[in-house]
């Protein structure tokens, strides 16, 4: 992509951005093993802020991955202090791979790393339903595998000579309803056990700090179940409450009743009852708005 489509692809950028992210992504796929250099993060989806960082993310082969050392080497030049942090792949973990922290030019720029096989497993593992939540990356939810399904669709492509990103983005031109039907049953009956089972308990012991738990727990997988149900990926916890804003059906002020309940889930049992009642209507009414993609495994006890 030149700098003139890429300028009218994402204005946002600036015309001083724009001329980063272009000869970053020239140089960076003219190394051996890189498969597609992209734009992602908020400038793709169009919801940057003046504090927003630049994330590019690199596509490589599992079977030749890019040169470290050449990496690295291209990581000093534009890093604006002497000792960029660049990780191998894998280094950080199976979902958010690795990469490169650097500021380039007073602007914080993010590289990266994405096995292009594993972008494509992922993709097969929703065609079928299946997906994975990974908590031991990225607070304060973990990883959403189908993440990545998401980032590919809104990705802008910079450098992809023999196609691979846009193979994987027609992959991604809708939602798997496997996908749809497995994320709702699953995060609805996971909140709605949560809420039945474990918080109660913990509420009624005065234990404000597992109750908490429980319900952020709870508001998160409803928020993974109605971001399915409306077909839509879910990207980023930063914003996900927000867009909620958009969605129907789905439960009224859905955001600000999350954000009002765990500001203030008490201290006493009563007072910690009161917030577990509140994420129960919640539950209660994602149910509602659910239809026949949910319904309950087990009565209950």
């Amino acid at each position: 992509m030149t700098r003139d489509e890429l300028a009218r692809a994402v204005p946002a950028l600036g015309a001083e951005r724009t001329a980063v992210v272009c000869a970053m992504a020239e140089r960076i796929a003219a190394l051996p093993g890189v498969a597609a250099v992209v734009l992602g993060g908020s400038f793709a989806r169009g919801r940057a802020t003046g504090s927003s960082d630049v994330d590019l993310g690199v596509f490589y082969r599992e079977a030749a991955p890019f040169p470290q050392a050449e990496l690295r080497a291209l990581a000093r030049e534009w890093h604006d202090a002497p000792a960029p942090v660049v990780t191998e792949p894998w280094v950080w973990g199976p979902w958010v791979n690795g990469g490169a922290w650097l500021t380039a030019k007073g602007q914080r720029v993010d590289w990266l790393w994405r096995s292009a096989e594993h972008v494509a497993r992922v993709i097969d593992d929703a065609e079928h339903g299946r997906f994975e939540l990974h908590y031991g990356q990225q607070p304060p939810f973990g990883f959403f595998g189908p993440t990545y399904l998401g980032e590919v669709a809104i990705c802008v492509p910079l450098a992809d000579p023999d196609g691979v990103v846009a193979a994987l983005k027609r992959r991604v031109e809708r939602y798997p309803e496997a996908l749809r039907s497995a994320v709702v049953q699953s995060q609805v009956w996971g909140a709605q056990f949560n809420l039945e089972s474990f918080a109660p308990k913990f509420a009624a012991r005065g234990d404000s700090w597992a109750t908490g738990a429980c319900l952020a727990r709870a508001a998160h997988q409803l928020v993974l179940a109605l971001f399915a149900l409306h077909r839509r990926w879910l990207l980023s916890d930063k914003t996900a409450l927000a867009e909620l804003a958009d969605f129907a059906p789905a439960p009224r002020d859905f955001g600000a009743r999350v954000e009002r309940t765990l500001a203030r889930v008490g201290a006493s049992p009563a007072e910690l009852a009161r917030s577990v009642a509140a994420l129960a209507a919640l539950v209660e009414e994602t149910i509602a708005a659910s239809g026949a993609l949910y319904r309950r495994p087990f009565p209950r006890l």
